[in-house]
């Protein structure tokens, strides 16, 4: 019996490996892969920057916050002499990621940068934030290093070719909106309530309250008829 028993519990951990991974499967089918190519400018031309592939970034799920740099360029001798040019003249480093193909122009991209201090010093180490919308566009990026402020150091150019990079994801959510519509009824409401209130009664006295006066008069009219006969009776 212990064998069977064994086969089952197997067979239960596969089933449920399965499910769970055929569930992430799912939730990223869903979610949507997506693929940004992401460049980088090592030249301190400040009119026309020369921008140069860095690597892709993969996104797996926006809302799971999945995201990784794939294919990531190693910085090349040239590349490596350009950072340090760079980092001597205490310029910037500049990061840009296409978001469109629907050509060249400078609104296929979002931009970012950081000290290139910061890249240097942190021996190509750096962290990327891409932001998306409501309904899953990128609407920009940032790009941090740590440490984030250079303190001088100096590193060696073996330590300068691989990139280690980390991916975030941030989407902004909207709130619920206000019920203008609703809002502006009861406005119009209470403005309504406050003119009738505000509205005098301007007729008289009488003409108000007639139907407690007449009855109070019949009564007194009535009750004074009745006393002389009781006491005409009584004597």
């Amino acid at each position: 019996m212990a064998a069977p028993m064994k086969i089952q519990k197997m067979l239960s951990a596969i089933f449920v490996f399965v499910i769970g991974s055929y569930g992430i499967l799912a939730e990223d089918f869903y979610d949507g892969q997506r693929t940004f190519d992401v460049e980088h400018c090592l030249d301190n031309d400040q009119e026309v920057p020369t921008f140069t592939k860095r690597g892709t970034v993969v996104v797996k799920s926006v809302k799971n916050n999945r995201a990784f740099l794939s294919e990531p360029v190693n910085l090349s001798l040239d590349e490596k002499r350009m950072l340090k040019n760079l980092v001597r003249a205490n310029d910037i480093y500049r990061v840009r990621m296409q978001v469109r193909t629907t050509g060249n122009s400078e609104e296929d991209y979002v931009y970012s940068y950081t000290q290139a201090c910061g890249i240097y010093e942190s021996e190509l180490s750096d962290h990327l934030w891409i932001h998306f919308d409501q309904s899953g566009e990128i609407i920009g990026f940032s790009i941090s290093t740590d440490p984030a402020q250079c303190l001088g150091s100096s590193v060696d150019n073996s330590d300068l070719t691989h990139w280690n990079t980390t991916v975030d994801i941030s989407q902004t959510i909207l709130g619920p909106a206000p019920d203008t519509q609703s809002y502006i009824e009861k406005m119009k409401r209470d403005e309504m309530e406050k003119a009738r209130g505000s509205q005098s009664d301007n007729r008289s006295f009488f003409a108000k309250y007639w139907m407690y006066i007449v009855p109070f008069v019949l009564i007194m009219m009535l009750a004074s008829s009745a006393d002389p006969q009781a006491a005409g009776g009584g004597s």
